[in-house]
C-alpha cells in the first residue's frame, strides 16, 4: 500500500491509475453479484430490443415514404385538374379524379396499415425496454452518493471524504486555519465535497458565479432618396438610392459561469502569501527559440531579484527554471517559501507543469493565503463532480458497466491532478491527527455550503422569482428547529428585463442625420425567498419514523422528499 505521495506524476502512472481501474471494475462487479442481475438474460432482452428498434425504424421510414408518395399523387391530381379546367370543358374534370381516386384510396389503406404496424412495433419496444429496466432494477437501486468517495479513498488511503459538508468541518477550517468560508462575491455553491487530505481538511467545490458584464446591441434603418443625375445624353433623370444605416450601443448584461476549485488547510508556512497562474513557458520544448524565451524570462527574474528598495520581498531561487515556470513572484516570505518548496518539491512541481500526457500540464491557478491553499485547475471545469446515483441507472448492463468505469476513472484522474500540486509539496505530507469536529449536535449538522448545494439540486425553478429571465443565485440561511431539523430560507436573486429602444443619430448618404433605432433589454433586480426543510439521515430504523414525521407535520409528503448524500430535504409549500 502507498501512503505518502511524494512523486504524484510517477506514482499515478506506475500505480494509482491501474489501481483505480481495478478497484472501480471490482466494485461494479461486486454490485452486480449483490444485485443478482442475470447478465445473459439482460443481454438477450437488449438484443431483442435492438432488433425491434431496427424494425420500428424501418417501419417509420417506410411510412414516411408512403406519405410522401401520397402527397405527390395529390399534387399531381390537383395540377391535372387545374390543367383540364383551363383547357377543356368541365365534364373532363372527372377523368383525373377517376384516375387518382383509386390510387389515393389504396395509398390511404397502405399508410394506415403501415402506421398500425409502426405503433405495434413501438409498443413492443416499450414493453421490451420496460422488461430490461425491470431486470436492472436491483442493480440500479444499489447506486448511492458515496461510491465516488469510497473508490477514491480505496485507491489513495490518504484521502477521506465526509458524508456531507458539516458545520464541524467548516468550524475546523475557520478556527484552526483562519478561513472565513465566504467566497466574497455573487456566488452560489452548486456542489461540494469535503474531507481530509493527509489529515488536513479540504473542499472540492463547484460554484455558479455572477457578475454584471456588458452586451452590444445592434440596430439598422433602411433609407432611400432620389437625385437628379445628368445622363450621357445630357438630359437629367431621377435616380433612387438605397442605404442601410447601422448603429450599436453597449448596455449592462448579467453573466454567469461555473468555477471549480479546491480549498486545503495546512499549518505549514503559516505566514506565506503567494499566487501563480498558468505559464506559457511550461509548454515550451528544448528548441533554440524555446530556450531563448525561457532564458529571457529567467533574466527578468534575476533582474527583479537584484532590485533593492523598501518592501522588496523577492529573491530568485537557485532553480531558475522552477521560479520562471511556477512564477510566484508576489510571495511575501522567502524563508517560508523555500521551506515549502524544497528541491524535491521544485522537481516534482516542474514535472507536473511540463507534463502533457499523463496529467493535464500547467493548467492550474494556485494561491496560498497563510494556512489556506486554493487550487483552481482548468481541467476540472467540465468534470462532473456530483456522482448522482441516477446518472448510473441503465436498462443495459453492458452500457452501465462501461459508463460506471469511464465516469469514475475520469473523475479520479481529474481530481488527482487537481490536488497533485498539493501532493508535490513534501511538507504537506506530514500527518496531523483529526480534530474532534463532531463533538456536539451543531457541529454534526450540514453547513450553509451544503444547503446551497441542496437548493441548487432541487433546481432554480423551485425558488426563482416569476419575473426572472436569467439564472438565479441561491443563498441560504438556516435555523435549527426543536425536532433537530433545519429550516433553510433560500433566497433566489436574479433579473427581470424590459425592452427599451435608443435612437442613435447616424449620417446617411443623403447628407442628413437619421435616428437609427437600437432595441435592448434593461435588467432589473428581482428576488424571492422560499423555505426548505433539511434533516440528516441516521442509519437507524427509528430515524425513518422521525424523518417521516418531521416532513409530514410541515405539509410535505415524505415520499416526495429528496435523499441526497445522507441528507433528506424538501421545498416547503408556500
Amino acid at each position: 500500500m502507498i501512503d505518502d505521495v511524494h512523486e504524484p506524476l510517477e506514482q499515478y502512472a506506475a500505480h494509482f491509475k491501474t489501481a483505480h481501474i481495478d478497484n472501480t471494475s471490482s466494485f461494479f462487479e461486486d454490485l452486480v453479484r449483490q444485485s443478482g442481475v442475470d447478465e445473459d438474460a439482460n443481454a438477450r432482452t437488449v438484443q431483442q430490443l435492438r432488433q425491434l428498434e431496427q424494425q420500428a425504424g424501418g417501419a417509420s421510414s417506410t411510412n414516411k415514404w408512403w406519405r410522401v408518395l401520397r402527397g405527390l399523387v395529390i399534387a399531381a391530381t390537383l395540377s391535372a385538374l387545374v390543367y383540364v379546367f383551363m383547357h377543356y370543358s368541365r365534364p373532363w374534370l372527372l377523368a383525373p379524379a377517376a384516375i387518382s381516386a383509386p390510387a389515393l384510396y389504396w395509398l390511404h389503406r397502405v399508410i394506415k396499415d403501415s402506421y398500425a404496424r409502426l405503433k405495434q412495433l413501438e409498443q413492443a419496444c416499450n414493453a421490451k425496454r420496460a422488461e430490461a429496466w425491470g431486470q436492472m432494477a436491483p442493480l440500479n437501486r444499489l447506486f448511492d452518493w458515496d461510491i465516488t468517495a469510497k473508490l477514491v479513498q480505496k485507491t489513495v488511503p490518504r484521502i477521506a471524504f465526509d458524508p456531507y459538508f458539516s458545520n464541524g468541518r467548516m468550524q475546523e477550517l475557520r478556527n484552526s486555519f483562519g478561513w472565513s468560508g465566504e467566497l466574497g462575491g455573487d456566488e452560489s455553491i452548486i456542489f461540494s465535497h469535503s474531507g481530509v487530505l493527509n489529515g488536513n481538511p479540504f473542499i472540492l467545490a463547484r460554484t455558479l458565479t455572477h457578475w454584471m458584464g456588458s452586451k452590444t446591441y445592434h440596430g439598422s434603418l433602411d433609407i432611400s432618396w432620389t437625385e437628379q443625375v445628368r445622363g450621357s445624353d445630357g438630359k437629367y433623370h431621377t435616380e433612387t438610392h438605397h442605404e442601410t444605416l447601422r448603429a450599436s450601443i453597449e448596455q449592462p448584461f448579467p453573466e454567469y459561469d461555473n468555477q471549480t476549485f479546491i480549498v486545503y488547510g495546512n499549518e505549514a508556512a503559516p505566514d506565506l502569501l503567494f499566487s501563480r497562474s498558468p505559464s506559457k513557458l511550461s509548454k515550451l520544448e528544448d528548441g533554440f527559440f524555446d530556450r531563448l524565451r525561457k532564458n529571457r524570462a529567467i533574466k527578468k527574474l534575476e533582474n527583479k531579484s537584484r532590485d533593492v528598495g523598501e518592501g522588496k520581498t523577492f529573491t530568485v531561487m537557485s532553480n531558475r527554471e522552477f521560479d520562471a515556470l511556477f512564477d510566484a513572484t508576489d510571495r511575501n516570505h522567502e524563508v517560508q517559501f523555500r521551506l515549502l518548496f524544497t528541491p524535491l518539491a521544485q522537481q516534482e512541481m516542474l514535472k507536473l507543469l511540463k507534463d502533457s500526457e499523463v496529467g493535464y500540464g500547467d493548467d492550474f491557478e494556485f494561491s496560498k493565503r497563510n494556512m489556506i491553499n486554493i487550487v483552481e485547475p482548468a481541467h476540472m471545469r467540465p468534470t462532473d463532480i456530483g456522482g448522482e446515483p441516477e446518472k448510473f441507472h441503465a436498462y443495459e448492463l453492458a452500457q452501465a458497466r462501461a459508463f460506471f468505469n469511464t465516469y469514475h476513472n475520469d473523475f479520479f484522474r481529474s481530481f488527482y491532478f487537481g490536488i497533485a500540486p498539493l501532493l508535490a509539496i513534501p511538507l504537506y505530507q506530514q500527518h496531523r491527527p483529526h480534530s474532534d469536529i463532531y463533538k456536539d449536535t451543531y457541529a454534526s449538522k450540514s453547513c450553509f455550503w451544503e444547503h446551497e448545494a441542496i437548493a441548487n439540486y432541487h433546481g432554480e425553478a423551485a425558488f426563482k422569482h416569476p419575473d426572472c429571465v436569467t439564472r438565479s443565485i441561491l443563498k441560504t440561511a438556516a435555523k435549527v428547529d426543536a425536532d433537530g431539523s433545519q429550516r433553510v430560507r433560500v433566497t433566489a436573486s436574479g433579473y427581470g428585463s424590459v425592452e427599451r429602444v435608443d435612437h442613435v443619430s447616424v449620417r446617411g448618404g443623403d447628407g442628413h442625420s437619421h435616428r437609427v433605432p437600437v432595441y435592448w433589454n434593461e435588467y432589473y433586480d428581482v428576488r424571492q425567498a422560499a423555505d426548505m426543510v433539511v434533516r440528516e439521515k441516521a442509519p437507524t430504523s427509528d430515524d425513518e419514523a422521525a424523518l417521516r414525521k418531521a416532513f409530514e407535520q410541515r405539509g410535505v409528503e415524505y415520499q416526495k422528499a429528496v435523499l441526497r448524500r445522507s441528507i433528506v430535504s424538501a421545498v416547503l409549500p408556500a
